[in-house]
């Protein structure tokens, strides 16, 4: 009688799951616990907990199927990758060496291993874990791309954009690597190289306001300063309240000569925060250009006030 119930109740449990109806999928599945207790039952009722976003019950379940069966496989991985959601990569961290050592040939335990390792600081054994996946797959965007952000982290820049350049080769759409070569490139003073990567970013991703913080900082540097101030107009509109936006205006209006506009920019980002050292000297300068002598070394003194 009780398999005849709890075969009634899996085929409700599954028609709920379809609608989406998930406090009825989670009655149902407590339903079933009462007639059985399994590992797989604990890990289903923690995927619902995790979908409607109570994770703290859902870990508690994914470790009740671990109590049963510590090398379930399905049951550690959720964990592990619930902890990372939560940020308790140490547990986290934990959890995917024990499956790295269970399931070494697993490229997605690889990926999460070496992210986390990453994520704590532990460098070189995530790169350990990188290297082994590249001699496997050698067009692995994601290896590449992980590796050139280890690199990139421990300064080491040219050996870095060698990784990126790997990684955008097999996946020449993905704007995160397209992002760091463009800062390399950047930080390298190859600004016409990372002009057109952080383009190709804002391209495809037009909400993207550090890389369009990268295209005025260089637009700046290479004197192109109405390219520049179209790119900050730009930038205004997604993000209107951005001091450091305001303070590149100012910058751009300064070095054209608006010093009444660039005024205007300097006194924006006073306004949302009075300590930015920078903006005191911005408008120093623009002050000191119209003549205005005394509010110009009122200006620099409290800019060098912050700053000391």
């Amino acid at each position: 009688m009780e398999m005849h119930n709890e075969s009634i109740l899996w085929e409700e449990y599954f028609d709920a799951l379809e609608k989406k109806n998930y406090e009825k999928a989670l009655y149902l599945i407590d339903r079933i616990l009462e007639i059985r207790k399994a590992p797989d039952i604990y890990v289903r009722k923690g995927r619902i907990l995790r979908t409607m976003g109570k994770n703290n019950e859902a870990l508690e379940y994914f470790n009740k199927a671990l109590k049963i069966k510590p090398n379930y496989i399905l049951a550690n991985f959720l964990k592990g990758f619930l902890l990372i959601s939560l940020g308790r990569l140490e547990e986290a961290k934990d959890v995917f060496l024990k499956l790295y050592k269970l399931k070494k040939s697993d490229l997605s335990v690889k990926y999460a291993t070496a992210y986390i390792l990453k994520k704590l600081g532990e460098y070189d054994s995530a790169l350990k874990i990188l290297e082994d996946i590249l001699k496997k797959y050698p067009n692995s965007a994601i290896a590449w791309a992980e590796k050139g952000e280890i690199l990139y982290r421990e300064g080491k820049l040219k050996n870095s954009l060698e990784c990126f350049d790997k990684a955008l080769k097999i996946n020449p759409n993905d704007c995160q690597s397209l992002q760091y070569k463009g800062e390399i490139l950047f930080k390298l003073g190859r600004y016409g190289e990372a002009l057109k990567c952080f383009k190709k970013v804002f391209e495809r991703s037009s909400k993207d306001i550090k890389a369009l913080m990268y295209i005025i900082q260089i637009l700046i540097y290479l004197g192109r300063l109405h390219q520049a101030l179209e790119y900050t107009k730009k930038s205004l509109k997604l993000n209107p309240e951005d001091p450091l936006l305001y303070l590149y205006n100012g910058i751009i209006l300064n070095k054209l000569g608006k010093y009444e506009e660039a005024i205007k920019c300097f006194d924006k980002v006073l306004e949302i925060n009075p300590n930015f050292p920078e903006a005191w000297n911005g408008k120093a300068v623009a002050l000191e250009k119209l003549g205005r002598i005394d509010e110009a070394i009122e200006c620099y003194n409290k800019a060098i006030e912050i700053y000391e």
